[in-house]
């Protein structure tokens, strides 16, 4: 199922609320760099500056770098919505974070937001620190053919003028997207995106890891802290981060992680701070982990447009040594000169030395050092812009920047038993509203739900496929339900509401205190399938019918336990025991018997797979 969640908060839902406090009372106080700790170690890409030369013995090419200084993976750090009113921690706190380890990371506002609190001199001043600063809109809605103009072009326009770099990167708000939007932004002139393609990935053999060849840069997958929307479910919270890089550098690919702000706090509160916030404790020891990491070679961190540039320019620009000059080809490819970037050239040395000397010139003419690196005996990385041309090496007598492979790394974190070991709340047996839908129209998908009934429960809506249309509507004068609708998708389609977090979520809820489900529902249903002709098919998700890839436990795939109902344009009451739900019909889960009630994750309201069109209206989903 497509990821179709909204973030609470005045800067989540891109307008300014009226009566939205200017800064929430956690982050008022907080100056940047306040709550930092002392970082593990400071990054140094500075050119290498040798004091003295010293015979080499002879130079000879040995490869291009898949990465950087030929380390095993790549990596970007993405955080959203910067400029929020309720997002203050990104400047405040993750950047000053980053800048003591020498990191940088991709940081996306939106125009509305920098605006209206007069925030331009703050974002300029992060990208001075070398961060990237990326396209996340102009007012942070759903990109559609209609609004592209202004949510992508003028956005652009408007970022470019006021920061140093043209944009190159865009992110999707909400994660919505289709063929013909991801083709607009790219000619707006981004050469990347973070759109939303994670649903075929799981935590487990197949995390979300970009391939270490161009071709998806329009359509990065990624993964998004916090744990509830993590593919990553069967891991402790504190251990998906971590974990992401270790899956890239198995796979020597390139993994993307999503934050929105970093929080002060160690438990960050539920409302506040927008999105699901990283507390600064676990966002600095990933820092740490991270320095560590380019310590011993294994990943290179940078920002999303160098790490896509470089996908390019070092499968597209030829290099080879000739004599003491490394000789770049950068004109017989174009798209060498269209990504010309830094690349890493592996050369091997006669003599074993400490450090070499490289300098190129640049494009003043002005002859400069730059960066290169011991990796192993004899081998250096020599690290330089083909389009400026040779590089020309020489021995150094002083030893240079160095990998130290004896840099100590934590072990790989192991996923638990069950998702239900690492969240899951038990039910009383009272109060039972699951959702009453009594909101604003707008707040359909708000985290936590504040229609929940309480008794642990606070899951919010998602559906699939995400071009369904779900949303909150009238129903006469003093009544809202929850409209679904759609057709001709041909595959089944569905909304869902979760017991805790979105779909997906990896916790689970012991529903044993109840004894079924209660609902009002209404609607029609046209399809060629006589069966569900103008049924609705009600669904009850447990982590052990759920597939890994949407948060459950089940190694494969199968059904559900569930209930076909049958429906009329007249609004009906549906009361059904947790007996009355028929086993799963297909896939890896025929055998179950009984439904998991101690292991609950969502309720379903699906219908047919070749449904032409339906409309559906649901309400006063309830436990008893």
């Amino acid at each position: 199922m497509t990821d179709t969640r909204r973030l609470m908060g005045c800067a989540w839902l891109g307008i300014l609320v009226a009566g939205c406090a200017a800064t929430p009372d956690d982050l008022a106080g907080l100056k940047p760099g306040m709550n930092l700790r002392p970082p593990a170690g400071t990054i140094d890409n500075k050119p290498f500056e040798c004091p003295m030369t010293t015979e080499a013995g002879g130079f000879t090419f040995d490869h291009i770098a898949v990465w950087r200084d030929d380390a095993k993976a790549a990596y970007t750090m993405i955080h959203d919505d910067m400029c929020g009113r309720e997002l203050r921690g990104i400047d405040k706190l993750a950047v000053p974070a980053l800048a003591l380890r020498g990191l940088h990371a991709g940081v996306g506002p939106y125009v509305d937001a920098c605006a209206i609190d007069g925030l331009w001199g703050m974002v300029k001043a992060v990208e001075e620190e070398g961060n990237e600063i990326l396209n996340h809109s102009y007012t942070h809605v759903n990109i559609t053919a209609l609004n592209t103009y202004k949510e992508v072009m003028l956005a652009k326009r408007e970022f470019d003028m006021r920061m140093t770099k043209p944009l190159s990167f865009f992110i999707f708000p909400y994660d919505y997207f289709n063929d013909d939007t991801v083709k607009m932004v790219q000619s707006a002139g981004h050469i990347g995106a973070r759109a939303g393609v994670r649903d075929n990935f799981d935590g487990y053999m197949n995390p979300p890891i970009n391939p270490p060849d161009p071709g998806n840069d329009m359509q990065l997958v990624f993964d998004v802290w916090p744990r509830t929307y993590s593919k990553y479910a069967a891991f402790a919270q504190q251990d998906i981060l971590n974990l992401h890089v270790f899956n890239a550098i198995d796979r020597g690919g390139f993994a993307v992680r999503e934050f929105h702000s970093v929080s002060p706090k160690d438990k960050p509160p539920e409302n506040g701070e927008g999105f699901g916030p990283v507390p600064i404790k676990i966002y600095e020891d990933h820092l740490d982990f991270l320095y560590n990491a380019w310590k011993a070679n294994l990943v290179w961190t940078s920002t999303p447009s160098t790490i896509i540039r470089y996908r390019h320019a070092r499968t597209a620009c030829m290099a080879g040594v000739v004599g003491n000059t490394i000789k770049f080809d950068a004109t017989t490819n174009d798209e060498c000169q269209k990504f010309h970037t830094p690349i890493s050239v592996i050369i091997k040395t006669a003599n074993d030395l400490g450090g070499i000397k490289a300098t190129q010139k640049d494009s003043d003419g002005k002859e400069v050092s730059v960066f290169t690196r011991k990796i192993a005996a004899n081998t250096f990385s020599v690290t330089a812009d083909p389009k400026l041309g040779d590089v020309v090496l020489d021995g150094c007598a002083a030893p240079g920047p160095a990998v130290d492979s004896t840099t100590p790394m934590p072990p790989k974190p192991a996923a638990a038993q069950s998702v239900c070991d690492l969240d899951q709340v038990k039910g009383q047996g009272a109060p039972g509203r699951m959702d009453n839908l009594e909101r604003a129209t707008t707040e359909l998908q708000l985290l936590p739900n504040p229609n929940e009934g309480g008794d642990g429960r606070n899951g919010s809506w998602s559906w699939y496929p995400p071009n369904a249309q779900v949303k909150i509507v009238q129903d006469g004068l003093s009544n809202n339900a929850l409209r679904f609708t759609g057709g001709n998708f041909n595959r089944w389609s569905g909304a869902t509401l979760a017991f805790i977090g979105g779909n997906g979520a990896g916790a689970c809820y012991d529903a044993t205190a109840y004894k079924g489900l209660r609902f009002r529902i209404r609607g029609t249903v046209t399809t060629p399938d006589a069966t569900l002709v103008d049924r609705a098919v009600i669904t009850l998700i447990t982590a052990q019918t759920q597939t890994r890839k949407l948060g459950g436990d089940l190694n494969g795939e199968g059904g559900h336990f569930h209930k076909v109902v049958p429906l009329s344009p007249e609004w009906g009451i549906v009361k059904l025991t947790w007996e009355e739900f028929d086993r799963p019909s297909w896939g890896l889960t025929t055998s179950m018997t009984s439904l998991a009630l101690d292991r609950m994750q969502s309720v379903d309201f699906g219908v047919s797979n070749l449904a032409t069109a339906f409309e559906v209206y649901i309400d006063d989903i309830e436990l008893f």
